[in-house]
């Protein structure tokens, strides 16, 4: 009897427990928000965890703007912020590893460059409740970071890198005099969200205006060559690329391939840094402004004014950039007509 009272009383224990560990559980998931912000409000110096999926131009500057305008933000109100940074080398396992060391390290928010490293950091961070701030993601509702751009996802927000995908399509119909018996190809990778959504885009958009279009996908950088060459022989007349961090850490690849295997196709890219190394003309994005927008809301966020579930996601609205290329252009051939070049100046 006394061993069977004792087993009884193990047992309750063993579920009381079990039912504090839910209790803990759905006591954390209704996170006091205002407690939230007074606590970061109090705090300093800060500590943010910033992330970035590639080395390129893109993303460098997404980076790099983001940390020179938080830093100014934070010191004008008279405290300081450091940086723990990793980069993963476009290896999606390393992702993993980089946020781990940013929750090791406490920090008080994460800064995501890029989808795969953003899903990474969403994933890991939730549930010790650091806020994820993301850039460089072009579907951030489809990639599963956010329910819904207003806001309202607990916990992260964040900025677009969608592409002015209409007037990027008005532009190649502009650079190949016209749109009849114009056929426009896609080059995209089909392992990277990002890059679909584009090329889904880019399809709409010239079904919209009666435009032919054709694509072709890799999965690495080995097959950028016959993807080209496939393009050509579908017909196309002109090739966009999407901003994806494949195709844009290897964009020089891209021109040298189009020369090589004497495709010689005039190529538009989604932004100006892949522009400058395959592209003949594009209608682009501004990295840097991103980023210095994603450095005010994790400035609203650390200074406790808001949550991240008050702030919705924020994209380039105006202001984009007409960029030309004439050293590539003369490259393949290819003569940009003097109406774009003036756009551009």
């Amino acid at each position: 009897e006394r061993i069977m009272k004792k087993i009884l009383i193990l047992t309750l224990a063993l579920v009381m427990a079990v039912t504090g560990c839910f209790l803990a559980v759905a006591c954390t998931d209704n996170l006091d928000y205002e407690a939230q912000k007074a606590a970061y409000a109090a705090k300093t110096p800060y500590k943010v965890g910033v992330i970035q999926l590639a080395p390129h131009d893109a993303l460098d500057q997404a980076n790099n703007a983001f940390c020179e305008e938080l830093t100014k933000l934070i010191e004008a109100e008279g405290k300081t912020v450091t940086f723990e940074k990793g980069n993963a080398q476009g290896e999606d396992a390393n992702n993993s590893s980089i946020i781990d060391n940013f929750i090791a390290k406490d920090v008080d928010l994460i800064y995501s460059i890029a989808t795969a490293s953003s899903q990474t950091a969403v994933s890991k961070a939730k549930d010790y409740h650091i806020p994820v701030i993301f850039n460089a993601v072009t579907d951030p509702v489809d990639a599963k970071l956010v329910d819904k751009l207003e806001g309202q996802s607990n916990y992260v927000t964040g900025v677009s890198d969608i592409n002015p995908i209409a007037q990027q399509v008005d532009l190649m119909v502009e650079l190949m005099g016209g749109s009849e018996d114009l056929t426009i190809g896609v080059l995209y990778v089909s392992k990277e969200t990002n890059s679909v959504v584009q090329k889904d885009a880019v399809k709409a958009a010239c079904n919209e205006k009666g435009i032919a279009f054709v694509d072709e996908s890799i999965d690495g950088v080995d097959n950028i060559g016959n993807a080209l060459t496939s393009l050509k022989s579908k017909g196309a007349d002109i090739v966009y690329l999407p901003t994806d961090n494949v195709l844009a850490a290897n964009a020089s690849a891209v021109h040298s391939q189009n020369i090589n295997q004497n495709v010689k196709l005039p190529i538009v890219c989604g932004e100006g840094g892949m522009e400058s190394a395959c592209g003949v003309a594009t209608l682009s994005v501004d990295y840097s402004y991103l980023g210095k927008h994603a450095a005010a809301q994790a400035f609203e966020i650390l200074m406790g004014k808001k949550t991240a579930r008050d702030i919705p996601v924020a994209s380039q609205t105006s202001d984009f950039t007409y960029i030309v290329n004439e050293e590539i252009a003369n490259a393949i051939g290819f003569t940009i007509p003097q109406s774009v070049i003036d756009k551009a100046q």
